[in-house]
């Protein structure tokens, strides 16, 4: 569902193209149905292949029409998911605070972002979801300090070509849903900016 947005007063629209990535289960589609004014699902249901969404927005005298792409986790799905990158100007890249592993597996979906980009990359949010349930400190949750060390060493890696930026989230209780996807916003307004 997208909100049509009136156009007087409007100045610029801008089109932006964005991918959601990350394991399966991290909370990818609730980040999305959040954001998008759906209600939160409690059952877990598989994205096939990729999840696509249209959003309006209008911040100032500028239209932002959004289309998000959740892209499905599953390692059965690698395949298919190279053909839904095309023109993505943005990326939110999510692991899920209660499951180590799915840090320790963004460099995979880095990789394959820049793989299938074909613009060694794009802007980056780091996304830690399902802060409502994350306890510092128990077994096979995440460090925050590895958290930090790891945005620092993508920082590295993009040579400054656009800042990386971190933020906490929990779709069940909405926390920081939409600054998420302000800050992948300004990132991306930031680093088109010194493209052109």
């Amino acid at each position: 569902m997208s909100e049509e947005v009136p156009q007087s007063g409007i100045k610029r629209t801008f089109i932006h193209k964005v991918v959601l990535l990350g394991d399966g289960r991290v909370g990818k589609t609730s980040l999305r149905r959040k954001y998008m004014g759906e209600g939160f699902q409690v059952e877990y249901l598989n994205t096939i292949g990729a999840d696509f969404a249209y959003f309006q927005e209008r911040v100032g005298d500028d239209n932002y029409k959004w289309s998000i792409w959740d892209l499905a986790g599953q390692p059965k799905f690698e395949n298919v998911r190279p053909m839904f990158y095309a023109g993505t100007l943005g990326t939110l890249l999510c692991f899920d605070t209660t499951r180590v592993e799915t840090l320790n597996n963004l460099d995979k979906w880095v990789d394959e972002l820049v793989r299938n980009t074909y613009s060694e990359g794009t802007p980056i949010v780091v996304v830690a979801t399902k802060i409502d349930i994350y306890e510092e400190g128990k077994e096979g949750h995440v460090k925050f300090d590895e958290v930090e060390a790891y945005v620092n060493k993508l920082r590295t890696r993009f040579e400054g070509r656009f800042d990386i930026k971190m933020i906490k989230t929990s779709a069940k209780e909405g926390i920081n849903i939409k600054k998420a996807f302000d800050m992948l916003r300004e990132s991306i307004i930031e680093w088109r900016s010194k493209e052109d």
